[in-house]
């Protein structure tokens, strides 16, 4: 057990000025006796699995929503700018109007999520409660009335935009917090993330036909409204079979922290989640860049049919599913953080690679997916199981389980870097010249690989220092673990 002077008490507790996981007799600490079982088929041991069926089920659900939001972060600025004719720099305000707005809802939902009693859980009522909420957002999007004029539409977009980022986060942040708490095991979490990752590839498949939908119809305008009753459907069945037969840890409720100040205070002030927050930010920010400008590099940079790039994204999304259960294996044998760590570097390099594509180097440009995928699906599957780690030694220090609070911090540093990049890449267009659907100047085009290339190398770049100095290894997470069993086991 951890000495007295450094062990907090079940209640909330000031954390200690030198933290437990520091302390040489806590890192010491062996792993945990003993199995303990839950409501969802949790365990504490590596050596306990899961059945399949459940992880399945956790994992289809996010098929529907993956594809709205991939079809959205493809295509939408593109599709405002160059079928809507809402000017680039409007829809970059647009795009940071909201991330101000996720800064409010994303810790107001996790909050609210891990607070919230019902007889359907804390989470699972919430991810029921966004498929209409998703539904009707997503309409909005992609089927606003055809009488508007420009200055309209672009409100309609910005409010149908804001409604459907908090839909989102109605879905994302309870089932990610529902992810954490299946399992205790440092490795099992990553199986656990890796099938999400593994299954919701077809979410991106869904998204891809969508895309190609979008991009070869003679009125994209008019196929549209088709696609935004098709998606939330295939949503709302994906979500009622993978939730509806879970269950959730009873053990949890009521210990989500007492105010919303001081649940986010712990967040931040948790060395190992500030700085994989801070990372994490970084590190989408340049991705964001390069997913909204795919479609200009295809048209205009490339200079292929945008449906070309439907390649691009099969080559990407192959390995990042595909390879799931690599990651899973890989990171039991050379543990989480090292195996992203190299991940990140293998990045920073293909990205920067972006830079250099013109006219007739699509066979380069495909070369580069897939390497880009393979570190994506990476990501998807290691960072999740990370997260939950930081959230075991959260509860250690002040008592309580705050999956939604953490889960929020994170998707809203990623959307964060997402309006930021909207906005940036919004002005950095209309300040060289863009025009949509004509011949742009060299200037133009230089600008668009600058930020598709060099802008994300750079961030995981520094992404991977910052990871490089992530300390929450599994010896001491095993211990941190440890603990909390012996004081579960005291509380009995």
């Amino acid at each position: 057990m951890l000495p007295t002077s450094t062990m907090p008490s079940p209640g909330r507790t000031a954390w200690p000025a030198s933290s437990a996981v520091r302390d040489p007799r806590f890192m010491s600490t062996p792993a945990g006796e003993g199995t303990r079982t839950t409501s969802l088929g949790a365990t504490s041991k590596d050596s306990e699995s899961l059945p399949r069926g459940q992880l399945i089920r956790f994992a289809i659900a996010p098929v529907g929503i993956t594809a709205m939001a991939f079809v959205n972060a493809l295509y939408l600025f593109k599709y405002s700018t160059d079928v809507l004719l809402i000017a680039p720099g409007v829809m970059g305000v647009i795009y940071f109007i909201g991330r101000v707005w996720d800064a409010i809802t994303d810790p107001l939902v996790g909050r609210l999520s891990d607070r919230t009693r019902s007889p359907l859980g804390r989470r699972r009522v919430w991810i029921f409660a966004s498929i209409p909420a998703t539904a009707g957002a997503f309409g909005m999007l992609w089927a606003p009335p055809g009488s508007l004029s420009t200055s309209a539409l672009a409100f309609w977009i910005g409010t149908a935009l804001l409604l459907f980022s908090t839909a989102q986060t109605m879905f994302m942040v309870p089932h990610f917090a529902l992810g954490v708490e299946m399992s205790d095991a440092h490795h099992e979490r990553t199986r656990i993330f890796g099938f999400r990752q593994l299954v919701g590839g077809a979410g991106l498949l869904l998204g891809m036909f969508s895309f190609f939908g979008l991009a070869t119809a003679e009125d994209p305008r008019a196929f549209a409204p088709w696609m935004a009753i098709a998606l939330p459907i295939l949503a709302a069945l994906a979500i009622l079979a993978g939730i509806g037969r879970l269950r959730e840890r009873t053990e949890f409720q009521d210990r989500g922290g007492e105010t919303l100040v001081r649940a986010f205070w712990d967040v931040f002030r948790n060395p190992h989640a500030r700085r994989l927050l801070l990372m994490y930010g970084i590190e989408s920010f340049g991705p964001a860049a390069s997913g909204i400008l795919s479609v200009y590099v295809t048209q205009y940079v490339v200079k292929v049919p945008q449906q070309y790039y439907l390649i691009v994204l099969l080559l990407h999304v192959g390995p990042a599913f595909a390879l799931a259960p690599l990651w899973t294996r890989l990171s039991r044998r050379i543990g989480k953080r090292r195996l992203w760590y190299r991940g990140t570097i293998v990045a920073a390099i293909a990205y920067t690679l972006h830079s250099f594509l013109a006219e007739g180097t699509f066979v380069f440009w495909c070369l580069i997916s897939v390497v880009q995928g393979a570190t994506s699906g990476l990501a998807q599957v290691v960072g999740p199981s990370l997260k939950a780690d930081v959230i075991d030694w959260d509860e250690l220090q002040s008592g309580e389980r705050k999956e939604g609070a953490y889960m929020a911090a994170w998707t809203f540093m990623q959307k964060a870097a997402g309006g930021l990049c909207g906005i940036f890449v919004g002005f950095a267009l209309q300040t060289v010249g863009f025009e949509p659907n004509v011949e742009q100047s060299e200037t133009t085009q230089w600008t668009i690989l600058a930020l598709y290339g060099a802008l994300p190398g750079a961030a995981y770049a520094v992404g991977a220092w910052l990871l490089s100095r992530f300390e929450l290894d599994e010896r001491t997470h095993q211990a941190v673990r440890a603990e909390l069993e012996v004081r579960r086991r005291g509380s009995r």
